[in-house]
């Protein structure tokens, strides 16, 4: 088998496209034919979605009975339901970001009805079954039931997959299926493209299309009440929602990032889901909500409930802050940390509760102040670590698994049961039982501690109390040091320790972490969205946290002064970074009125990032300012090449920055011929054409870029598809695996969603590297899967390929469309330039096996001009993966 049959070839991630389709070409293309609706079945339907919009053929023809890709469903369900929302980023082995569906597939990915399988692939030229396109559907209409009472309808329920069971039930139950006249569900057949469109307007019909607020500002009726039939969609920071009952659910998408959400006088009748907001707040004033589920992929999201709100149930599957303020009512009443809460995560609890249920292991709990009725820690929820803090108390502690309780708060009562043997107390309950009470580790009862601690204080105090005063800022030193002890430590500990003082400020003004103003004299602020387009406003705004600042291409060397405006009580960290995403420094401000400066040089960006932490140190937000030089269209985008898993090569358009504004996926681009007037190809999205279209590997395009009827840009892109130089020699890189127990470590660290199912870094050898390529000043990576055996190398990248700088370093996008900076003088004589980390797939699509790869390396001089390409595989073994996977053993140079 040669190698080019045994691996799919892309640039970063697989690719796998062979159409140029979007909104002009539709959901799937088709040659010329007669009207292939007339008499079928589902003409009026199709005719219906036809007028409305919502299906596209090609020439006239939709081949009603043909099967529908994956792909294409997902378009087909965005459409039905207005769904438009991406994903911040999704990383499928198989899908590249300039696939036609890459857009519709992450918008399916952030509306959380779609995934990969289990190899990290989404598979989306593949054809749909039935029972797949019902998991789909019943996923985003949230009909999934567990009662398979539905199912006695179908003679062939025993052929459904067990994944898809619930799904094809709730949609039953719903009307949406039903069997053929032969009482089958076929839930292995493949649907086709009429039965798909029949299905979505059962859905459709079913439940109203979620209303989504997709741009900062304040809804609802400002007195009154208003009702919104279905869901509710908040994808974006600055959303002000009030005086609104919501039938269906609401949903805080990851959209929202390190952003605000405020919600006044809501009540919410179906479940609220939060997936983003970050350390900033999402607020619920004066509202209602039956059920809030906890679920952001990464970081920690903080919740504050204050006036009269009542917030029934709450279940955490992420990091939280659950925190009540100024309340009137009830406030949170009962909290669940979920099975799936991930093992190292941190939730902080303050308030009032009824009560909470830890239901996961090796998580750590605190309660900085208020209170806790009844705190069960369940039979599978070994090892958390909850900390009662000094103003806090738990009035019924339940144990049934291993805990240790810190802190110097109050336990009323501790029932220890079987199961929690061993468990640990810093502060004794006031009373302790149980059938496993005697074997915990706690405090003798309080009289023999003062007595106890009078001698120590004694003969002790002055060591004790000073040393462990100041090392923890003398809490210590007054517990351990007696009289001497106490004055000393809490001395030192208050002058030297690490604790540091107190927010001076009012509650609310500590608690303040956005800026109140950026300008920069000279220079305009474009705001940016979380996707980093222009919104088309200027100026600051505290609930915008990315702005766009265009230099003069031609300016000299000039340091601009930045000045930022804070609250009284916030800091600012603060990190600049230059020319090819170098960091240039790093500080911390604490004054009201700040000046930061900015090295400005022609043709080349910088970054601004800010980090302001509130007075009280809960919360944060991120800023950023990105300057950068307006690019042409020869600067501004590149076209890549892959080959499809038949060997056929084929061109794709990668979309950029142009005049100073990053592209939008529907902004239309025509390609030209030089001397025609007529474009050989027009890309409404993104598309890809054959390779072997193309008339020489070297030559010049006519490009016109459309948004909407209106020109955006014109210009003359220069290609060049030639194969990029391969570097033969030892130049000193190494690619190595992470190790089964560093996977463990980075899932701890940093608080991922999933465990992760491979990492790798790439080394250089300091001396090797400057020995044989002394100019090399930055380098790119891109990776490909191996997904049979593999025995030869992949033919190398094109120029076009290596080409970066397409949009500024920092903006999310394409793979290989920027270079990291090479440490120039680095201290180790082996150092990392780059490291990458990939998560495992959700259990029912994942298959359990690691596939060896291929890295692509790209070396850069200082101006940016290509050096050379190399091409590095990796063999992952068993101690490189996770315990419960298996290795793919793709790598075989040495088979014939």
């Amino acid at each position: 088998m040669s190698a080019g049959n045994t691996f799919k070839r892309f640039i970063s991630l697989l690719l796998v496209t062979i159409l140029c389709l979007g909104p002009a070409s539709g959901a799937w293309a088709a040659q010329p034919a007669k009207d292939d609706l007339k008499g079928h079945w589902a003409e009026t339907t199709l005719r219906q979605w036809i007028n409305e919009g919502l299906l596209k053929g090609y020439n006239g023809l939709y081949q009603p009975n043909e099967p529908i890709t994956r792909a294409e469903l997902v378009t087909l369900i965005n459409r039905s339901f207005k769904l438009s929302n991406e994903a911040g980023s999704i990383s499928f082995g198989d899908l590249s970001p300039s696939h036609w569906a890459y857009s519709q597939i992450s918008v399916a990915v952030h509306a959380g009805y779609a995934k990969g399988y289990s190899d990290n692939t989404f598979q989306p030229n593949q054809l749909i079954t039935r029972q797949e396109s019902a998991n789909m559907i019943a996923g985003y209409l949230g009909l999934k039931v567990a009662d398979p009472t539905a199912l006695q309808a179908f003679k062939d329920a025993a052929s459904i997959a067990s994944w898809s069971r619930q799904a094809v039930a709730g949609l039953a139950n719903a009307g949406i299926v039903s069997g053929n006249p032969q009482g089958l569900f076929l839930p292995q057949d493949k649907l086709t493209r009429a039965e798909a469109v029949a299905l979505l307007e059962k859905a459709k019909n079913y439940r109203q299309p979620a209303t989504e607020f997709a741009k900062a500002g304040v809804y609802g009726p400002s007195e009154g009440q208003e009702t919104i039939k279905g869901d509710v969609v908040v994808s974006v920071p600055g959303v002000t929602l009030r005086n609104v009952t919501i039938e269906g659910n609401l949903t805080l998408t990851a959209g929202i990032g390190e952003g605000d959400a405020h919600f006044s006088k809501v009540t919410v009748k179906g479940v609220t889901t939060i997936q983003g907001g970050g350390a900033n707040s999402v607020h619920f004033e004066d509202s209602v909500l039956v059920r809030i589920s906890v679920d952001k992929r990464d970081g920690t999201v903080r919740v504050v409930v204050a006036g009269r709100s009542t917030i029934e149930h709450v279940v955490v599957h992420s990091p939280v802050t659950l925190e009540e303020s100024a309340l009137t009512d009830s406030g949170f009443k009962n909290v669940e940390l979920a099975e799936s809460l991930p093992a190292g995560a941190q939730v902080q609890l303050k308030g009032v509760y009824e009560d909470v249920s830890i239901l996961s292991s090796d998580i750590k709990i605190s309660l900085p102040s208020g209170s806790i009725k009844q705190l069960n820690v369940g039979s599978g929820a070994a090892n958390a670590e909850i900390n009662v803090g000094k103003e806090a108390s738990i009035a019924d502690l339940i144990l049934s698994s291993v805990a240790k309780l810190l802190g110097e708060g109050k336990i009323e009562k501790a029932t220890v049961n079987s199961g929690a043997e061993g468990s640990s107390f810093e502060s004794r309950p006031a009373s302790l039982g149980g059938a496993a009470s005697g074997s915990v580790d706690a405090p003798a009862a309080s009289s023999s501690g003062g007595s106890s601690g009078g001698n120590n204080g004694g003969n002790n105090g002055g060591n004790n109390g000073g040393n462990n005063g100041g090392n923890n800022g003398g809490n210590n030193g007054g517990n351990n040091g007696g009289n001497n002890g106490g004055n000393n430590g809490g001395n030192n500990g208050g002058n030297n320790g690490e604790n540091p003082p107190a927010c001076q400020g009012t509650t609310e003004e500590c608690r303040v972490a956005s800026l109140s103003d950026i300008s920069i004299e000279g220079y305009t602020l474009h705001q940016l969205n979380s996707e980093y387009n222009n919104v088309g406003e200027e100026g600051f705004n505290s609930q915008i946290f990315a702005y766009s600042v265009i230099t003069d291409r031609t300016m000299s060397p000039a340091t601009v002064s930045v000045s930022v405006t804070q609250s009284t009580y916030s800091t600012i960290r603060y990190h600049v970074w230059g020319k090819g995403d170098e960091w240039q420094k790093s500080d911390t401000l604490s004054e009201e009125n700040a000046t930061i400066e900015i090295d400005l040089k022609a043709m080349e960006d910088s970054r601004l990032y800010m980090t302001v932490y509130s007075g009280d140190e809960l919360s944060s937000k991120i800023y950023q300012v990105f300057f950068q030089y307006p690019r042409t269209i020869q600067e501004g985008i590149k076209f890549s090449t892959y080959e499809s898993s038949t060997g056929n090569r084929y061109v794709e358009l990668q979309k950029g920055s142009i005049n100073g504004e990053r592209l939008l996926y529907s902004d239309t681009v025509l390609l030209f011929n030089p001397g025609e007037t007529e474009p050989f190809l027009t890309c409404p999205s993104s598309c890809s054409f054959a390779a072997s279209s193309l008339s020489s590997l070297t030559g010049t395009w006519n490009v016109q870029i459309l948004r909407g009827d209106q020109p955006l840009a014109t210009g003359q892109y220069q290609y060049d598809f030639n194969e990029a130089p391969k570097l033969t020699s030892d130049i000193g890189l190494e690619v190595v695996p992470y190790t089964k127990q560093e996977l463990i470590d980075a899932f701890l660290n940093y608080h991922s969603s999933r465990p992760y199912k491979f990492g790798l870094t790439v080394f250089a050898d300091k001396t090797k590297l400057l020995a044989t390529l002394p100019g090399a000043k930055y380098v790119s990576f891109g990776f490909s899967h191996m997904t049979d055996t593999v025995s030869a190398f992949p033919p190398g990248l094109t120029k076009e390929d290596f080409k970066i700088g397409i949009y500024p370093a920092g903006y999310s996008g394409y793979p290989m469309a920027n270079a990291g900076r090479i440490q120039d003088n680095p201290s180790e004589s082996r150092f990392s330039i780059y490291s990458m980390l990939s998560l495992q797939s959700d259990p029912q699509w994942e298959n359990g096996i690691v596939n060896d790869l291929f890295v692509f390396v790209g070396l850069y001089d200082e101006n940016f001009n290509l050096i050379g390409q190399m091409v590095i595989p990796v063999v992952f073994d068993s101690e490189h993966i996770p315990d419960n996977f298996q290795t793919g053993n793709n790598w075989n140079p040495t088979q014939p």
